[in-house]
C-alpha cells in the first residue's frame, strides 16, 4: 500500500498542475465567467473608462476612449436595475485571419441572463480576446431577446 500513495500523490499533483496550466492558457470557462462578471460590475458602476484602459489593443485603436465610454454607458442604460445575473453560455471562437475585419486570435463571448428588479429578464453579452496578458474586453451588448 505504501508504494501506491506516493504515486497517487504525484498523479494528483500533476493533474492539478495541468489544470492550472490550462487556466493560464485561457481554456477555463470559469476564468471567462469571472472576467465577464467583473466587467459587468465595472459597467454597472459607471467605470467604462477603466474597462477601456485594459481593453483589447484593437478596440483602443478603433474607438477613442470617450466614444467607448459613451457607447457603453448608453448601452447599459437600456438594461435597468439588476437583481441577479446568471451565466447562460460561454462560446469560444478562433479567427484565423483578419478577413472579417477582426484581428486573428482566440475570442470568447460570455452571455448572461440578467434578472432585473422589475422581474424582467434581459441578456448581456460580454466579449473578450485572449492576449498575452490574459482575456481583454472587446465588447458589451445588452439585448431583450436571447
Amino acid at each position: 500500500m505504501k508504494p501506491f500513495l506516493p504515486r497517487f500523490l504525484a498523479a494528483c499533483t500533476l493533474a492539478l498542475a495541468s489544470s492550472c496550466a490550462l487556466a493560464q492558457d485561457g481554456n477555463s470557462a470559469d476564468e471567462l465567467i469571472q472576467a465577464g462578471l467583473s466587467s459587468l460590475k465595472q459597467i454597472d458602476e459607471n467605470r467604462a473608462g477603466e474597462i477601456w484602459d485594459t481593453a483589447s489593443a484593437f478596440v483602443k485603436t478603433r474607438f477613442p476612449k470617450a466614444e467607448f465610454v459613451a457607447n457603453t454607458q448608453r448601452s447599459r442604460q437600456t438594461v435597468g436595475v439588476v437583481a441577479r445575473r446568471d451565466w447562460a453560455s460561454v462560446t469560444r471562437i478562433r479567427y484565423l485571419d483578419d478577413s472579417t475585419g477582426i484581428p486573428a486570435g482566440l475570442y470568447a463571448n460570455v452571455d448572461f441572463a440578467t434578472r432585473l428588479t422589475n422581474d424582467k429578464t434581459v441578456f448581456e453579452k460580454v466579449s473578450f480576446r485572449l492576449e498575452p496578458n490574459g482575456w481583454r474586453l472587446t465588447g458589451y451588448i445588452p439585448r431583450e431577446n436571447q
